[in-house]
């Protein structure tokens, strides 16, 4: 079970590396993706995204339980960071304050130029935000490499 769970966090990090820097789409809009905020965002989130499989397999090795938890732990945080970040702004029109922080626009901004002619699949709710299929799939990626964690320990 630790080998799925393993597996499912590295597809997460590959997802997200794929949807920030490669162009397919349109289920992603990279070539509207500024290569600044391509980098900040690599360089601040892969790092990051790629802690629970180094977690999960030191646990797996060393039978230290305490860091897989850590492990399921962190990609939930992540996964409802996610879900803050998109599906707030959707549901119930407030965007999160770091959405956007340090690129100078705002979260309406930024989806209508970036995200907003990719694949979306669910419905219009006014003029706001909608997520996008790219997300869905990572986010949901997240949360099955969450549950599954939990479930190998």
């Amino acid at each position: 079970m630790y080998a799925l769970a393993l597996f499912l966090i590295v597809a997460v990090v590959a997802w997200f590396l794929v949807i920030t820097l490669v162009d397919i789409y349109p289920l992603n809009n990279v070539r509207d993706a500024k290569p600044s905020e391509q980098r900040t965002e690599v360089a601040v989130n892969a790092p990051v995204l790629a802690l629970p499989a180094v977690l999960l397999g030191i646990a797996a090795a060393t039978d230290i339980t305490a860091l897989a938890y850590a492990a399921g732990a962190l990609e939930l945080v992540f996964a409802l960071g996610g879900l803050v970040v998109w599906w707030m702004p959707y549901l119930v029109g407030v965007p999160a304050p770091w959405a956007t922080s340090g690129t100078g626009v705002t979260w309406a901004e930024l989806h209508a130029r970036t995200y907003a002619h990719t694949v979306i699949v669910v419905p219009r709710i006014g003029e706001r935000p909608r997520p996008n299929l790219e997300h869905m799939i990572l986010h949901g990626l997240m949360l099955a490499a969450a549950v599954v964690t939990f479930a190998a320990v």
